[in-house]
């Protein structure tokens, strides 16, 4: 049975999956040669009827623009704690301000930034939450493993996902209020940072001070988004959400510490999926203003479904990305990122179940299977250092790309063209390979800003097909109000 789209948006059914070949493990690459390990759902989305605009009148957090080496202030090249919000260089001053994302002009100058509608900012704030949850957990998990190249690479990602962040709040409610923002969302990655040098040094007394202190940032990062709403947006529900965010954070740190693999891939993907439905709340919180209205495309089917679309999406990506860097570095954590990642291949797969039924998401699991297959394979050829076998591997990644090219474009009907998904699954797969390389090279900065790229690219994927199988639904749902008994179903998707 087909669904709706409203249907299709929100249900995630369990299908048995083809189990992705990667549990077995992959041989790390030999002794001499550089490696990279050297060195639910159902979440409660906050109120958004009514909420309201307005201007940040009391910044909660010294105004200082958070420099590019952010958690550096824990001094990541000796493992160091810092207790200020302040980041320093490597003389214990504070370390130069740069350009932030926001930030175009090569001089380093401030660009206006134009503030993105509604739809747009909430699929911006969803996608940029759950990034930074992604790269705090890659974070606080480099420093459990004792790898300081690897933690201030994770850092400067996470500096460059604040920035991002930063820029949207800039655009509504000027620099100050970003600089503001930046600086406390800052200081409780810094905080989360210490709290896993407390485990992994086993000091309780670090660990309590952290925990202690992420109290406070998540008491003043509420205080901060309710006075930005002017009250609207409860600090009391805020508060609510952040800590449900920080302390699966530090569920997954004492997890990972205590070899439960398992469970922190399990919390690392609750704590990615909470973030999006805060990421909608506030950007409902911003757009509303000073009592505008929010649009009717903001909550429409379309909406729901290129949200989920993305968060699957760009889960897959990361989980790639962990599961293929477990892999090369031979870390025991290994099968349960590929556990985690079948999981998200499931649910794609219930995804694509509820919208096309059972033979398309059939055929649609042996092609994701298999294109995760190869990924594996060229991992492990990297690890030998088998230049036959990796170009072996490219060429069946180049085999999925032209199959599930057609394959989706078939299943809607030619919206989605098939050149251009090709060219788009070529990108993906070119990230993703190249980031392993970099990773395999010991290069984690360029790695990392790989990666980064990469997860943003699905969510792009994700929109497109979030529109073509919108569109191929609406065009099989009766129009009218007397064909639907008044409801005007494929109008309403069509429109939303």
């Amino acid at each position: 049975m087909v669904l709706t789209a409203s249907e299709a948006a929100t249900k995630i059914t369990t299908s048995r999956v083809r189990p992705v070949s990667i549990r077995a493990g992959i041989t790390p690459k030999p002794a001499g040669r550089a490696s990279g390990d050297r060195a639910m759902y159902g979440v409660p989305v906050l109120p958004v009827t009514g909420l309201g605009g307005g201007s940040v009148k009391y910044p909660f957090f010294p105004v200082a623009r958070v420099a590019v080496v952010g958690v550096t202030c824990v001094a990541i090249a000796g493992f160091v704690g810092c207790s200020s919000g302040a980041g320093t260089d490597d003389g214990g001053q504070p370390a130069p301000a740069t350009a932030d994302a926001a930030t175009d002009d090569p001089t380093g100058q401030a660009v206006a930034v134009e503030p993105p509608g509604a739809v747009e900012l909430r699929a911006q704030l969803e996608q940029l939450l759950g990034q930074h949850a992604i790269l705090t957990v890659r974070l606080t998990r480099a420093r459990l493993r004792g790898d300081a190249d690897l933690a201030q690479s994770a850092d400067e990602a996470l500096n460059k996902n604040t920035a991002d962040i930063g820029a949207l709040i800039e655009a509504a409610y000027g620099a100050q209020a970003a600089e503001s923002f930046e600086q406390g969302w800052f200081n409780h990655v810094t905080s989360l940072f210490n709290y896993a040098r407390g485990v992994a040094d086993d000091d309780a007394t670090v660990t309590s001070v952290a925990r202690r202190q992420l109290d406070d940032h998540v008491n003043e990062l509420s205080q901060y988004f309710a006075e930005a709403t002017n009250q609207v947006a409860s600090a009391a529900v805020v508060e609510d959400e952040l800590r449900m965010h920080v302390d699966q954070l530090i569920a997954q740190v004492d997890a990972y510490a205590a070899e439960d693999y398992e469970g922190a891939y399990q919390l690392e993907r609750e704590t990615y999926a909470h973030m999006f439905p805060l990421g909608k709340a506030l950007a409902a919180a911003i757009v509303t203003g000073e009592g505008a209205e929010l649009p009717a495309a903001f909550d429409s089917p379309a909406a729901e479904l290129q949200s989920q679309l993305g968060m699957k999406f760009g889960e897959h990506a990361e989980l790639a990305v962990d599961a293929m860097r477990s892999g090369i570095s031979g870390l025991p954590d290994f099968p349960a990122a590929a556990g985690a990642l079948e999981q998200n291949t499931s649910e794609i797969v219930g995804m694509i179940d509820s919208v096309f039924g059972a033979e398309s998401a059939g055929s649609f699991q042996e092609l994701w299977a298999d294109h995760i297959d190869a990924f594996v394979a060229y991992t492990q050829a990297l690890a030998d250092g088998d230049k036959a076998a990796q170009d072996a591997a490219q060429g069946r990644l180049t085999g999925f790309n032209s199959d599930f090219a057609q394959f989706l474009s078939t299943s809607t009907d030619g919206r989605l063209g098939t050149a251009a998904l090709a060219d788009a699954f070529v990108m993906h797969e070119d990230m993703l390979l190249q980031q392993i390389n970099e990773y395999a090279a010991a290069d984690y900065r360029t790695a990392h800003q790989v990666s980064y790229e990469a997860y943003q690219h699905m969510f792009a994927l994700a929109e497109q097909a979030a529109t073509a199988i919108g569109q191929t639904v609406a065009a099989g749902s009766p129009e009218g109000g007397a064909q639907t008994g008044g409801g005007g179903t494929a109008a309403a998707i069509a429109g939303g």
